[in-house]
């Protein structure tokens, strides 16, 4: 294999792995940097999953995910009729969502921390249970209290696919982190991005699709069948996750041909009947240990992560913004119905749907071209796995983000204004469609970028990401109607826009300053995995020489 070499006054050495491939990288005076490929390269793959199996995962965490957005959105043309049932008022019904909002940014950290320790699978099963669970008291709730002690277990429950899975823009977030974690354990960067799109496309969808149904359900029979609902997509999950979805925590398994952990009803029979060599069993003592809930938290240390996670979050807030607004002054200024109203949100959830898909591409091809302007082949950038500090990835990622950044700014600022002018109901259908389209991207672009920067800890990075993300939504819900009220429509959403074009300017910061920041945290989390080293070595030097002074002589 042909060499590149470069002389300068520094040079730096750098590992891209995908299965265990090498490359020396020499920094140029400059500062740009060129791939050196080495002479030898393992053929061991990244993942050994076929592209279907790679896809049939991807689809049913991509289900389980979409139990989040579903639950969020489907709820929301049922709010009245639920204040009516209870005889509370609408402050109150809105109370609902607002705990929802709370306990979905809080349980993943305890969520995506333990799906990293235990297993994807493990978590999956146990939430998917609790929202089960949930579901059946919901609709059953005697009481307007019963009804909102469930609505926080449910989200205790849904909010897990999300870790384990990718990014979610409605009310409930846990299944999506989970499944950031799924797609970023059996996926090289060069390929995540078009199964995050996926993944995001299908919460769109959920996104889209929940309204109508809600609002069909409320009105043709009651707020309860809601729920029922719920519990069957709920019942149909697990049964997809139990009997069909392998483990893929790579602490545990690795490529998913060196280690057996967290069976599956076929894997755990299959092991037990062939006369094949067994793999290694994973250490069962995991399960005893406590996930550090605090780990989500502690990420936000990072100046890095936390701009990331502050533009991702604003503009989550304010597709949060479309979605709380739509019921309220669509029903005023068009008088529409309950089924209507839901009708509407069709072209906001297609429009995130494309963009997730078409967003999903981009981040695809720009790494490519990137990793092949480092002297990349085609052949390296498919099978490279965990990046090193050397590859530009923050310019890979953020490149053309600019372009969605821009129009999402532009959209929200006239959406606002049409709304005041009372233009024809099109109008701001339309607009609704532009704001999905260009917004959603900015979250696959995020959250990506955050997977490839944290490695093996994609569904506690996706939980950090949903605590920001929720705690903006929150204050963004409680303070659009009241802005609205003093400020009016228009000017309202002028303000969001220009809080959005605040966020352009962290792009060229995180461009710049970002490789440096990863490459000291990288070093630092390296001197401390050798100093961890050299402590067990020392403990272990002095077991063995105490126990050879207690043999007698």
């Amino acid at each position: 294999m042909s060499q590149k070499s470069k002389t300068s006054s520094k040079n730096n050495s750098n590992t891209i792995t995908g299965g265990m491939m090498s490359a020396n990288v020499d920094g140029a005076s400059s500062g740009n940097n060129e791939l050196l490929k080495t002479n030898s390269e393992s053929t061991e793959p990244h993942c050994v999953f076929s592209k279907s199996k790679k896809l049939l995962i991807c689809i049913i965490v991509s289900y389980a995910g979409l139990v989040s957005p579903f639950s969020g959105t489907i709820y929301f043309p049922a709010l009245t009729l639920i204040s009516e049932t209870f005889n509370v008022t609408t402050s109150l019904v809105n109370l609902t969502v607002t705990v929802y909002m709370i306990f979905q940014a809080l349980s993943p950290s305890f969520w995506g921390s333990g799906s990293d320790l235990w297993g994807r699978r493990p978590v999956y099963v146990g939430t998917l249970t609790i929202f089960i669970g949930a579901c059946i008291g919901l609709a059953m709730a005697p009481t307007f209290p019963f009804l909102l002690g469930m609505r926080m277990i449910q989200a205790f429950g849904a909010s897990s696919g999300i870790a384990l899975g990718a990014i979610n823009l409605s009310i409930s977030n846990c299944k999506y982190y989970i499944g950031a974690g799924v797609i970023g354990d059996y996926t090289t960067p060069a390929e995540r991005g078009g199964y995050y799109s996926i993944f995001t496309s299908t919460q769109m969808m959920a996104t889209a699709v929940g309204p109508v149904i809600g609002g069909a359900i409320a009105e043709e029979l009651s707020w309860r069948w809601v729920f029922w609902v719920l519990l069957i997509v709920g019942v149909v999950g697990i049964v997809a996750v139990i009997f069909f979805l392998p483990e893929t925590l790579r602490s545990l398994v690795g490529n998913g041909a060196t280690a057996y952990a967290n069976p599956t009803p076929q894997q755990w029979l299959k092991r037990r009947l062939t006369k094949e060599p067994k793999k290694p069993k994973a250490d069962s003592s995991r399960f005893r240990q406590i996930p550090n809930i605090l780990e989500p938290f502690l990420f936000l240390r990072y100046p890095d992560v936390l701009l990331t996670m502050i533009i991702n979050g604003c503009y989550s807030a304010i597709l949060y913004t479309y979605m709380t607004t739509t019921p309220t002054h669509f029903s005023r200024i068009y008088g529409l119905d309950q089924l209507q109203v839901g009708l509407c949100y069709l072209p906001f959830g297609f429009g995130c749907m494309v963009g997730s898909t078409v967003g999903g591409k981009i981040l695809n091809r720009d790494f490519k071209i990137t990793a092949q302007k480092q002297g990349m082949t085609p052949e390296q950038v498919k099978k490279a796995g965990k990046l090193s500090t050397d590859f530009p990835i923050y310019h890979a990622r953020l490149r053309s983000a600019w372009m969605q950044l821009t129009l999402g700014q532009v959209v929200t600022i006239v959406y606002g204004w049409t709304l005041y002018a009372e233009t024809h109901l099109a109008v701001p259908l339309i607009l609704q469609f532009i704001a999905g389209l260009s917004i959603t991207p900015v979250f696959s672009v995020c959250q990506t970028l955050m997977i490839d920067l944290f490695p093996g800890k994609g569904a506690s990075i996706t939980a950090t990401n949903n605590i920001v993300r929720s705690m903006l939504g929150a204050v963004a819900t409680s303070t659009i109607e009241p802005g609205i009220d003093h400020i009016g429509l228009g000017w309202m959403f002028t303000t969001l826009g220009l809080i959005l074009i605040t966020n352009t300017a962290l792009v060229p910061i995180l461009t710049k300053y970002g490789p440096g920041w990863w490459l000291n945290r990288t070093e630092n989390q390296q001197l401390q995995a050798q100093k961890r080293r050299e402590e067990r070595d020392v403990e272990r030097d002095i077991d063995q020489s105490t126990e050879g002074e207690d043999v007698p002589h």
